[in-house]
């Protein structure tokens, strides 16, 4: 007669590692099956526009055709060069020639009154807790690269020609400041 062992034993490699991913598996199917959730519309996040509505409107197909070749026929307006900035041009700050550092608080848009060099360095302090960001934009308001995006306490510096990564340093036209502290420039 045959005599078997039915005392429980360690699982051994294969065995352990298959054991442990079905219980990993009933684990993620379990905690799966609880969650509920729904996938509707995109609703907008800033206050002043309107959340979507349920009801679409429905619209006559002649009525569309006619306007869509009205858009067609109309005259196009000229491309505003400067749509890329984050604020007007027309308020900003001159960075002039005799200035060498700039100071403050918040946001701010600079136009440079010099030639920017690949080899210009910026030192830049910010002392607020959340994002200090400053980006260089071109004349037509491209975004160029990064100068700075940290979030917090931070000081360091750059030369302008890293900062730039899709024009050179002489490109450079505009550098826009968001910070939620103060904040220094120093080329």
């Amino acid at each position: 007669m045959f005599k078997y062992d039915l005392s429980p034993r360690t699982l051994s490699g294969s065995l352990r590692a298959r054991t442990a991913a079905g219980i990993a598996s009933l684990t993620l199917v379990a905690a799966l099956t609880s969650c509920s959730f729904q996938i509707g519309e995109l609703e907008p996040i800033n206050e002043d526009a309107s959340a979507p509505t349920d009801a679409a409107e429905e619209t006559d197909t002649t009525e569309q055709a006619e306007e869509e070749q009205a858009e067609d026929t109309a005259e196009t307006e000229p491309i505003d060069d400067t749509a890329g900035l984050p604020v007007d041009p027309s308020e900003a700050l001159a960075w002039d020639t005799e200035t060498f550092w700039l100071s403050g608080t918040g946001d701010a848009l600079y136009q440079i009154d010099w030639t920017a060099a690949d080899t210009t360095t910026l030192q830049l302090t910010h002392s607020g807790s959340a994002n200090f960001i400053v980006v260089p934009y071109d004349a037509d308001g491209a975004r160029l690269g990064s100068i700075a995006n940290e979030i917090g306490v931070y000081e360091g510096s750059i030369e302008l020609g890293e900062a730039s990564i899709l024009e050179g340093a002489e490109a450079i036209e505009y550098i826009h400041v968001q910070a939620d502290g103060e904040w220094t420039l120093t080329r």
